[in-house]
């Protein structure tokens, strides 16, 4: 497993905290990836914007974007899952305030769901559930 991460903002955020979350979530799915490449990039608020409005066709800023590769394959042909991510601190920030949570437990949600669609879930019960158990042990 290949974890790389960016921050392109100022809040600081823990790279081992957020590793931590990625395994968690790869291991509660209960999804074998096989080899399973991800990278994390932290972006302002006008970036995100900006994906936001190219990929979706929504013109606004969101917390999270996911973007799945998973049509590689490795050497041995298995399949590779890969993809990345865009997160947006200013937004987690701002829904954690809204959520009375703390920013790392909404990271984590936010996160887990950003991999749980790089795993290919679809949004539903077992995603949400997932979602709540790995923000809960934060």
């Amino acid at each position: 497993m290949r974890i790389e991460i960016a921050n392109k903002t100022k809040k600081r955020i823990e790279k081992n905290f957020v590793r931590k979350i990625v395994e968690k979530t790869l291991d509660i799915s209960k999804k074998k990836p096989g080899d399973f490449s991800i990278s994390i990039a932290f972006v302002e608020k006008k970036e995100i914007r900006r994906l936001n409005r190219i990929y979706r066709k929504k013109d606004k800023a969101t917390d999270v974007l996911s973007f799945s590769y998973s049509s590689m394959y490795n050497k041995k042909g298995e399949a590779l899952r890969a993809g990345e991510l865009a997160l947006c601190p200013e937004i987690i920030a701002r829904n954690a305030r809204a959520n009375k949570v703390a920013f790392q437990k909404e990271l984590a949600f936010v996160l887990s769901h950003g991999v749980l669609h790089l795993l290919g879930m679809k949004h539903g019960k077992k995603m949400y559930k997932i979602q709540d158990k790995i923000s809960t042990n934060c």
